[in-house]
């Protein structure tokens, strides 16, 4: 729960395993379903409802797919825009598909190149660092467009280095595996606006190709 918005999101899944048969079950597109229904933040309004709609599909023949109804019908489509990656740090729904997005550009940190998978000791990392913006400016750098997956030893030992310094040290194949713009003039403070806006773009292309992968046949819509 420390990366799920909401228990109710598991319920769904729980139910699916329970009524398919093991042989049956499709763990890529329940994956797929739960990404994409915690990224929409599902069951946050009538969630008695929402959830009553989701244990129905669960009991048809086809779950997966009427999951997938369940989510379109609400969201209007069924893939990330740039806008669902621009909240605050404290929406889990957008942090665990950053999380995803990066994952399958092959998540490697940052600082040791090393690659990252579901160590226990994965922590967040201000791309742009807090420090180096104006106070009345700071909050702003809490944004989820800002935060990078780093190993927590990394983190400490980096401290507030200016990223227009760091991030020209680093391998493309390691920026790009974080969805960090490769346009240099970006990785600046006073350019922070407009290096959010095209991280925001990257990570909705790399969940939406994740998406592709664990719902290969579905209607995938890009933004």
């Amino acid at each position: 729960m420390e990366i799920l918005w909401s228990g109710a999101l598991l319920v769904p899944v729980i139910a699916v395993c329970a009524a398919i048969n093991h042989r049956s079950r499709d763990p890529h597109g329940i994956a797929g379903w739960l990404a994409m229904a915690s990224l929409l933040h599902r069951y946050s309004k009538a969630s008695e409802t929402a959830l009553d709609q989701d244990l129905r599909a669960c009991r048809s023949d086809d779950p997966i797919g009427k999951l997938l109804t369940n989510v379109r019908r609400d969201a209007g489509a069924f893939g990330a825009v740039s806008n669902d990656f621009k909240g605050a740090l404290n929406d889990k729904g957008a942090l665990f598909a950053s999380y995803i997005a990066c994952r399958n550009n092959g998540l490697r940190d940052l600082f040791t190149d090393s690659q990252i998978l579901l160590q226990k000791n994965v922590d967040r990392h201000h791309i742009l660092p807090r420090a180096q913006f104006e106070e009345s400016r700071r909050s702003k750098a809490d944004t989820i467009a800002n935060i990078a997956f780093i190993t927590g030893e990394a983190n400490r030992s980096v401290g507030a280095a200016s990223p227009d310094v760091y991030l020209k040290k680093l391998k493309k194949e390691t920026l790009v595996s974080q969805c960090i713009a490769l346009d240099q003039s970006l990785w600046r403070i006073e350019r922070a606006d407009e290096f959010w806006e095209a991280r925001r773009k990257l990570l909705a292309a790399a969940f939406n190709t994740y998406l592709r992968t664990a719902l290969p046949g579905r209607r995938i819509v890009d933004e």
